[in-house]
């Protein structure tokens, strides 16, 4: 099952200026590709996740903790994304 750490979790929340899940949409994608941080395949799974609360307009969490609670809850119902061999 994937897991955003709370690490991570409190990065977004802090990075993302706008506090609104639009914000941490463009956020996700400006670390998609990077070397180090969340990978590419947690970010690639968050995506669509925060595009559903958005259209929601299930209100952007006000705390890294709330971010956090909000996304692992999100990611535990989605499918493993498929290995590659």
């Amino acid at each position: 099952m994937a897991h955003l750490p709370m690490d991570d979790a409190r990065a977004l929340f802090d990075s993302n200026k706008e506090k609104s899940w639009s914000g941490l949409s463009k956020e996700l994608q400006r670390r998609r590709g990077k070397a180090e941080g969340i990978s590419d395949t947690l970010i690639i799974m968050m995506m669509p996740i925060v595009q559903h609360l958005q259209e929601a307009h299930r209100p952007y969490p006000e705390s890294p903790q709330e971010l956090y609670d909000v996304l692992n809850a999100e990611l535990a119902k989605a499918p493993e994304p498929a290995k590659r061999y």
